[in-house]
């Protein structure tokens, strides 16, 4: 009866189906029942990834955690590689923000949507950034100073979970109340963005601002802290290149300004959603005495769009970047025919130029495919794709507008590539095909990089050794 078991009906089904049979389990129509539940399973998968009737030979469903490679089932240790240097932050399902070490891929990373934490994919930077602000999360540092307030340190608890926010807390005096932290970056080229985490307290109103002086020279916002709207804006002298974001993080409110480096950073609290000109835009008021705000996690980095906070204490600290390399091994090159998706959410602002790669399948200057966003000149947000053969490059550009730069874009995009035909699709919808491409370039022997220049987060990334059509795009790209 064992012999029975070596027939190559029997050996095939096991591999296929991972179905571990004894001598009693035989038969055909056994070996089928048995491993109906695998193959419904199987089907179920490809059903879940399939597009125009095409199975993807490569998925990374980082939402679900699901991975596939050469159309079997895989993990994503074996899908792709994953480095940094350095420990980072994320948000796990409970909505805490939690450290992860050095090289671990920030997988299950979570938005707050307004009413739920939801599991948004693996949160990708590849740009390193380091927290200017040598004291994040003690307010009561002698790098922090105050006007007409007071710091209490562990507080109320903050997004880490544990009880170390710190509560500004306005004194009784008619008077302008913050805390703030002196960082002279107005010599730095490049733009700067200064992030913080607020909440109610006793008052419902946060003033944020960045400037060079206090009478002249500042941009300010101010923050409802019940639904984070910005219920004013003002900039006075040179800030016109501000520009704030606003991100919902359970109660808390993270709020960015970013723009040309400033010297002073500042939050308080105020009583009402209104500001007062002269003296970084802070509302006079008499305050109770008791009544504040909670502040958390101060950061000060270089870059034009906040990254994920990086904990200080007495020092400056530094988040490596990201790195994400699919093998060429794993990839299902063609060289008549392929096709790319890729979805998730994206962080970016309106630099006026070309704003980094989604991908990146690159073997030297003249062989290559990656797609790019761009903002340059009347773009807000436009997605190309190109490969280039033999140093011909052709490309396909989808609308100016199809995006707006912001925190957590939404994006979802898919492209076929062939040696007669190059097309994209946004969202759903198809562009008009490029059918005098050169031709395909060889990269059968070259690994492709995910998140290539890329800040925010990836869903699902999703490939096709075959030309899945315009529709087939189109439908790949919902």
């Amino acid at each position: 009866m064992a012999d029975e078991l070596n027939t190559p009906t029997h050996r095939w089904y096991q591999r296929r189906y991972n179905i571990a049979l004894s001598p009693n389990e035989v038969s055909p129509k056994w070996i089928l029942a048995a491993g109906i539940a695998k193959i419904n399973a199987w089907i179920a998968s490809l059903a879940g990834y399939a597009v125009n009737g095409f199975d993807p030979a490569l998925v990374f469903d980082f939402k679900e955690n699901y991975y596939r490679k050469g159309s079997e089932d895989s993990t994503l240790a074996s899908a792709v590689t994953h480095s940094r240097a350095s420990n980072a932050t994320m948000v796990d399902s409970t909505g805490t923000l939690v450290t992860v070490g050095n090289d671990v891929p920030r997988v299950g990373h979570h938005i707050y949507n307004g009413s739920a934490w939801v599991n948004e994919g693996i949160l990708h930077e590849s740009e390193a950034r380091t927290n200017l602000i040598e004291n994040s999360n003690d307010l009561t540092a002698a790098e922090w100073g105050v006007v007409a307030s007071s710091n209490s340190a562990n507080a109320a608890v903050s997004p880490d979970g544990t009880s170390n926010a710190n509560k500004v807390v306005a004194t009784t005096s008619f008077n302008r109340h913050f805390t703030y932290v002196e960082k002279n970056l107005q010599s730095v080229s490049g733009s700067h963005s200064f992030s913080v985490y607020v909440a109610a307290a006793g008052y419902g109103f946060a003033t944020v601002c960045v400037g060079s002086d206090g009478a002249l020279n500042y941009y300010a916002v101010v923050i409802d802290l019940s639904n984070g709207t910005k219920t004013a804006t003002y900039s006075r002298g040179t800030q016109t290149d501000k520009t704030c974001t606003v991100e919902a993080v359970g109660s808390y409110f993270r709020v960015t300004i970013s723009g040309a480096g400033e010297q002073f950073y500042i939050v308080g609290p105020v009583d009402t959603g209104t500001y007062t000109t002269g003296s970084y835009g802070f509302k006079e008021f008499s305050a109770d005495g008791t009544s504040g705000i909670l502040v958390y996690g101060a950061q000060a980095e270089l870059g034009s769009t906040p990254s994920s906070y990086i904990p200080t204490s007495g020092a400056t600290a530094t988040r490596a970047a990201d790195l994400l390399t699919v093998p060429a091994a794993n990839l299902p090159y063609s060289s008549t025919n392929m096709s790319i998706q890729m979805a998730g959410k994206m962080t970016y602002a309106d630099t006026d130029g070309d704003n980094g790669k989604f991908f990146s399948w690159h073997l030297d200057n003249s062989n290559n495919i990656y797609s790019m966003l761009s903002t340059y000149q009347a773009r807000t947000g436009a997605i190309y794709w190109v490969q280039e053969s033999g140093n011909v490059l052709d490309a396909v550009t989808g609308p100016n507008t199809s995006y707006s730069p912001d925190t957590n874009v939404p994006f979802n995009f898919a492209s076929r590539h062939g040696s007669t035909f190059l097309n994209g699709a946004i969202d759903g919808t198809a562009l008009t095909a490029n059918t005098t491409p050169t031709a395909l370039p060889n990269l059968s022997s070259t690994d492709l990089n995910l998140g290539f220049d890329f800040m925010g987060i990836i869903g699902e990334f999703r490939m096709w050794s075959d030309d899945i059509t315009d529709a087939g795009i189109a439908e790949a790209s919902t």
